[in-house]
């Protein structure tokens, strides 16, 4: 093998280890990312249902004619 040839597969063997290493380091970013989604979703759910439980509550007293306070 010639050392031109030599230094570009030396090149090529760099630079797929350095992709190889920033995609390893973006799969642990989405990972992240799915996890703090998973937690608003969470959070968006307990708070709707805190919204329905609320919104019950002022049809039912709207119903039974109650005054307002």
């Amino acid at each position: 093998m010639s050392p031109e040839l030599i230094a570009i597969l030396a090149v090529g063997v760099a630079l797929a280890g350095l992709m190889l290493r920033s995609h390893q380091g973006l799969g642990a970013r989405m990972d992240r990312l799915e996890t703090e989604m998973r937690e608003v979703r969470d959070r968006l759910s307990r708070l709707e249902g805190k919204m329905d439980f609320l919104e019950g509550y002022i049809v039912r007293r709207n119903e039974t004619g109650a005054p307002a306070e």
